[in-house]
This record gives C-alpha cells, sequence and structure tokens, in this order.
C-alpha cells in the first residue's frame, strides 16, 4: 500500500494484509437470521438478509430494475445498536460495499468503493494536476438512508464533522505495526508510519470524516500512490478503531484484497 525507507518501495495491499489484522474486533453474531430493508432519497430500495456469520443476501431495486447476488461478509458490532458491514459485490465492476448500520437511529451510511482500471492508474499524476483531475484515480461514494422506513426530508443522517481536525493519533495495527495521523483539514491528512514494514513512510491524501456518536467517528481516506480505500470507525473514548483496507492485491490491476483492520490507538495530540 504505500513505499520503504531507503529504497522507497511502497508495499501492496496484499503484503500489508500481513499482520495488520491482529487487533481487529471479533464478527458478531447478532445479525444472523435479520433483514434490513434501506430506503435513499432516489428511491432505491436494498434489502438485506444476513444468512449466517459470513453469508449475506442482497436485492437492491432502482428504476424499476432488480440487482440481486449472495456475497460473503464481515460485521462487527462496536457499540451498541451500531454495526459496521462490509463485503464484495459485482456488478460487471467489482465494488467495495461498507454499511454503517445505526439501528437505534433507523439510519445508514454506505460507501461504495470502486478500483480505478488498468488505463486510469496509468494515468500520471502530473497530468492528473495538470488537468485538475483527482490525485488518487479510486473513487469513492456516500450515500444515506432510512432503515425499515420510507426516507422523507426529516430522516437524520451521519453528519460529515470537523471535530477530528488538529488532532494527532497514534493506531497500533500489530506488534509492530504503529501509524500515526495527522488530521489537516477538512479532506486531508498525512499518515506517518512509526514502525512496521512501511517505517519513515509518509503521506498527504484525501479523506472524508463523519460523526457517528459521541466520540465515535467513521474516517475515510483514498490514496494515490497505491490505489486503496481505507474505512475506519474511530472511538476516541475507548481508543479503538476498527474497519478494513480495499485494494488490488498487487501491484497489477486484478485480483483485490479486502481485508478486516483494528487498533488500539493513542491521542497525541
Amino acid at each position: 500500500m504505500r513505499i520503504k525507507n531507503e529504497s522507497q518501495e511502497y508495499i501492496s495491499v496484499g503484503d500489508l494484509s500481513v499482520g495488520f489484522s491482529e487487533n481487529i474486533m471479533e464478527p458478531t453474531e447478532r445479525l444472523i437470521g435479520e433483514t434490513f430493508t434501506l430506503f435513499y432519497k432516489n428511491g432505491k430500495e436494498t434489502k438485506l438478509t444476513f444468512l449466517d456469520i459470513e453469508t449475506i443476501k442482497v436485492l437492491t431495486i432502482e428504476g424499476g430494475q432488480e440487482e440481486k447476488h449472495i456475497s460473503s461478509y464481515h460485521a462487527i458490532n462496536p457499540r451498541e445498536n451500531i454495526y459496521f458491514i462490509d463485503f464484495i459485490a459485482s456488478y460487471g465492476d467489482t465494488q467495495s460495499i461498507s454499511i454503517i448500520l445505526d439501528v437505534e437511529k433507523s439510519i445508514a451510511t454506505v460507501i461504495t468503493g470502486i478500483l480505478p482500471t488498468k488505463e486510469s492508474v496509468s494515468i500520471p499524476i502530473l497530468k492528473r494536476a495538470e488537468e485538475s483531475m483527482p490525485l488518487t484515480p479510486v473513487n469513492v461514494y456516500f450515500e444515506h438512508a432510512a432503515v425499515d422506513t420510507l426516507y422523507t426530508e426529516s430522516v437524520a443522517k451521519h453528519e460529515q464533522t470537523t471535530d477530528l481536525i488538529g488532532k494527532r493519533v497514534q493506531f497500533e495495527y500489530s506488534g509492530k505495526d504503529v501509524y500515526e495521523h495527522i488530521y489537516i483539514n477538512e479532506d486531508k491528512y498525512t499518515w506517518h508510519c512509526i514502525s512496521g514494514s512501511e517505517k519513515g513512510l509518509s503521506d498527504t491524501d484525501t479523506c472524508f470524516y463523519y460523526k457517528i456518536d459521541d466520540n465515535f467517528y467513521l474516517f475515510v481516506w483514498i490514496e494515490k500512490v497505491i490505489p486503496t480505500l481505507g474505512i475506519v470507525l474511530e472511538g476516541l473514548d475507548t481508543l479503538r478503531s476498527y474497519g478494513k483496507i480495499y485494494g488490488y492485491e498487487d501491484y497489477e490491476v486484478g485480483r483485490v484484497s479486502n481485508f478486516p483492520v483494528g487498533s488500539y490507538a493513542k491521542v497525541v495530540k
């Protein structure tokens, strides 16, 4: 996912996954047998049926058309009545779907990540800058939905926030992998590897912040050097984070890697 001291060799997402799941939260069994329907502002509906601890059935209806598939999924329950659900869907192109399901508020935030094509990856950063294109070829989309009730203008949603801006937080993903985040402004942050395979590496990338609950935030980032999407829930009171990292398994466009991550956190500033 990023590059290595003297040689500045960015490692692949597949290599990064080794050991990065040491501090993850165990999957929850609470959703087994449950069905939830998400209603969106544009009229789209998505029905989620949790068949067992690792299999989900998804039915999406939009514009009179139905899309259905069965996927393996990963779900955790980091706070009471709040779930992080993650799976890979294929609608011609492989997509990462992550859902913050807030059962108590009957709302959901849905994050769709789409990895770039080979042609998009090949566009140099200088050309992207010259043509005012995003520096990263990774695309991410956010949607808000009502859960088991029709969407209306009065439906609440997880709002974007500036609460994290100015903070500096360290995350220990494993016994050897420690990173720090410096939250710079509304859409940029800097990561720095303190120890681990990428020790000494750092970069500044595009990010998004949402407030889910008191001291509980959704943080999403997309990287430009190795095309990567990261999604985590950060608890500044519990000092834990949980989520996933998604990207191509190696340096070639093709097989994807989508793996859970978890960390112990420390607020430095």
